[in-house]
């Protein structure tokens, strides 16, 4: 499985948009086939930074998802939005956990 994560900072002026495109990218990336779990929140402690949490089949699945022109679309208007480059990791996670050592 592929994990996902993003972190950004979007002014309040910017928000309204902000969420037109974010609930846009949830909503179609929800429907491939290879994604798992999509979601994005707001952290209730530091109003304006949101994060992005996407869980994938394989490498397959972020690959054709980056593909996908409403992604492109969503990475370029996000660029117009963000008051600071947004922080994003990947990471391959585990299928089953690893026996404890004895």
């Amino acid at each position: 499985m592929i994990v996902i994560t993003g972190r950004m900072t979007i002014p309040s002026d910017k928000q309204q948009a902000f969420f037109e495109i974010s609930e846009r990218q949830v909503l179609l990336s929800r429907k491939e086939a290879g994604c798992l779990n999509y979601w994005y929140f707001e952290d209730v402690m530091e109003p304006g930074t949101f994060f992005f949490y996407e869980e994938w089949k394989d490498h397959d699945a972020v690959s054709f998802h980056f593909e996908q022109d409403y992604c492109l679309d969503f990475v370029k208007k996000l660029r117009d939005l963000t008051s600071a480059k947004p922080d994003m990791h990947i990471r391959t996670i585990a299928e089953k956990p690893a026996k404890p050592q004895t």
